[in-house]
């Protein structure tokens, strides 16, 4: 009887916390969508209302989570004995006083945005001229805090310890020496500038966040509900079937759609490569080779417009620039870097003899996938032809993705004999998936928030304290005034504070450290902001720490190493990409002819290098010294003026056609291979 009564209250406190967020999302939602349409209320108090929402609605999800843990001690050990004895020796201590951490936090964060969105005028035209009281500032700290503890939570250890270790190098700044010396913030300051000033917690990232980043979230959140993941992965599927290089592409192409949209390349390892590293290894590749291939290709989601995920948005906040004008930049050298992908694996693929009897396609498949096709025209059309902000762009698209799914369902529906009750059910399933989608959507966006929140802080006390300047001074005078070793080591310091790190977060730490050495070396200000922002990307596949390659050891069953190897071999060309756009910035900012000539020369220095590189042409292997020889036209068709550029890449393509269409005819290899 004990055992019943507790269970039944265990469920309805599961079920109660289920309600709580699953409205808690959806107000989320509606009220982002809301703000698309009318622009209501000031952006500052908008964002505000909206960090808390989140923040409260990831401590309520910690909550679930806590529970379904305890629920899953129970059910393996009695409810009994796991009160008794097990609750008070192993895990049941731990989730319980986190919940009430949780619950705790849950707390200061509703409080705080109560009382800043409540009394923002007052904030805005008095306070911050007069100063905050100790309880305001004490109140800020707190905020800080959470946002760095919903980091910890959601990203890690080490993200979290960015936003705590600003703090402390705001307030022990005097006890540095050299380059970290500074007068110090007192504490007080420090929850004035990180929060209750309406910047730090509340400023410009959180801003892009709770707007452009939330309204695509929220859609990408809606169309999962809708099917879409499905879809993709049916289609992935079905057109593996019809390719001699089996799924590997498709892989690829997946992984890079939905990176783009999730913002988070260990997550879209996690879950694209769920299912696509299990198919590559059921096609005989090796597992160390599928785990780098999705690896890259996760991380490579990232640069690919007209989200990549997320940073678009605040990269053209931060630049000044039009949303269109980063998507624009960004397609060449996205372009680049997925080509290079591309024919290393096809390399790899021939080289390996991992190839597949290619069959038929089923065209029958793409019908699903046209509803949601109609969105994604939406979206292109209102960004890129009619030039909206994304906010707005995102509020027609979800309006779009609603309606046509709601349409497409009605009209697919097989109703049977009694169609009235078949529409109603039929529309009963779309009004639900609605619903959960745009919960879902904001739950998706919970952590992201965390996250900006808490690097919003650092940037802040950082930018505050001056330390930024002083590594701009320090970076200049270790390179000695020599451009390549400025580009060096700013590449260094990229992927050294991109480790571990999502690529949005990694992002904005390495532009506030890094763009600014570039910028006050003459490179222009978006080529300079790409540039970081490719290797705070390429950091994910960096050892030691490789965090997309970690995850997919976890799915394929692969050596660590390994994978970091292979997947720096396959992803080579994107570390050389941020070179090759410094030195053809025509690449970034478009002209006539240019953009033209620059990308085809990189395009076939991508090639040049790739097959340097794999030692592979597609007959046979390479010797050393055309290997060698392909290495130079690389990095003349990169980085040579314009002639060297016209002649490496000649040589390139001439090499190509006569190795292809021509040695395919006569049994006189063109260049002697090793076998």
């Amino acid at each position: 009887m004990a055992n019943t009564k507790y269970s039944g209250r265990r469920k309805r406190l599961q079920s109660l916390i289920s309600k709580l967020i699953l409205v808690l999302g959806v107000v989320y939602s509606l009220l982002t969508i809301w703000y698309a349409y009318t622009l209501g209320i000031q952006q500052s108090r908008f964002t505000v209302l909206m960090v808390g929402i989140g923040l409260s609605l990831y401590y309520l999800m910690e909550i679930r989570t806590n529970t379904e843990r305890v629920t899953s001690d129970i059910s393996e050990t009695g409810i009994e004995k796991y009160w008794n004895r097990s609750f008070v020796s192993n895990h049941g201590p731990y989730w319980v006083v986190d919940s009430v951490a949780c619950i705790f936090w849950f707390t200061v964060v509703s409080a705080t945005t109560g009382y800043v969105f409540f009394n923002f005028d007052q904030i805005i035209n008095q306070t911050r001229v007069f100063g905050f009281s100790s309880a305001e500032a004490a109140m800020g700290i707190l905020v800080i805090l959470a946002a760095t503890d919903a980091t910890r939570r959601a990203y890690g250890n080490i993200v979290g310890a960015v936003s705590l270790a600003a703090v402390g190098y705001a307030l022990f700044g005097p006890y540095f020496s050299g380059l970290f010396f500074h007068s110090g913030l007192s504490w007080q300051q420090v929850g004035a500038q990180g929060a209750m000033n309406i910047d730090g917690v509340y400023g410009f990232m959180s801003e892009v966040g709770v707007t452009w980043v939330a309204i695509f979230i929220i859609f990408a959140g809606m169309a999962k509900e809708y099917g879409l993941m499905d879809f993709v992965l049916s289609l992935s599927e079905e057109v593996s079937k019809s390719l001699k290089t089996g799924v590997v592409h498709v892989a690829i192409v997946s992984s890079m759609v939905m990176g783009s949209i999730t913002g988070s390349a260990a997550a879209n390892t996690a879950t694209t490569g769920s299912f696509t590293i299990p198919m590559m290894k059921q096609q005989g590749i090796k597992d160390d080779f599928a785990c780098a291939i999705e690896g890259v290709a996760s991380s490579g989601g990232q640069i690919l417009p007209p989200i990549m995920g997320v940073a678009a948005f605040l990269m053209a906040d931060i630049v000044g620039v039009p949303f269109v004008t980063v998507i624009q930049s960004g397609i060449i050298p996205a372009a680049l870097f997925y080509l290079g992908i591309m024919v290393a694996v096809q390399l790899l693929i021939y080289k390996h003899g991992w190839t597949t009897e290619s069959g038929e396609f089923d065209r029958s498949i793409i019908k699903p996938g046209l509803p949601y096709l109609i969105p994604f025209v939406v979206l292109l059309y209102t960004l890129l032809w009619l030039r909206y902000s994304p906010l707005t762009a995102g509020l027609y698209t979800i309006i779009t993705l609603v309606i046509t799914m709601g349409g497409w369902n009605l009209v697919t529906s097989d109703s049977g004999p009694n169609q009235l009750r078949g529409t109603l059910l039929t529309l009963t399933d779309w009004v639900k998936s609605t619903i959960i989608g745009l919960s879902r959507g904001a739950q998706d966006m919970a952590p992201l928030i965390g996250i900006l929140a808490a690097l919003g802080v650092a940037v802040s006390l950082l930018s505050e304290t001056g330390l930024t300047q002083q590594i701009s001074t320090e970076m200049v005078s270790l390179a000695g005034g020599v451009f390549v070793v400025l580009l060096f080591l700013a590449m260094l310091t990229s992927l050294l504070f991109g480790l571990g790190m999502p690529t949005p977060a990694a992002y904005i730490l390495v532009v506030i450290l890094v763009a600014p050495v570039l910028i006050d070396a003459g490179v222009q200000e978006l080529t300079a902001h790409f540039y970081v922002f490719y290797f705070a990307m390429l950091s994910a596949i960096t050892p030691p720490v490789a965090l997309t390659i970690a995850v997919g050891t976890q799915i394929a069953g692969s050596n660590f190493l390994q994978s970091c190897k292979h997947a720096i071999r396959i992803g080579l060309p994107g570390f050389i990409v941020p070179y090759a756009f410094v030195a053809n910035e025509s690449i970034i900012y478009w002209s006539v002819p240019n953009t033209v000539l620059s990308t085809l020369f990189v395009s076939v220095g991508i090639v040049a290098l790739v097959l340097a590189v794999i030692g592979y042409d597609g007959h046979g292997e390479i010797n050393i010294i055309t290997r060698l020889l392909f290495i130079v036209a690389a990095v003349a068709a990169f980085f040579g003026p314009p002639s060297l550029q016209l002649t490496a890449s000649s040589i390139v393509i001439l090499w190509i056609v006569f190795n292809y269409y021509v040695t395919r005819f006569v049994d006189i290899p063109l260049m002697p291979r090793s076998h």
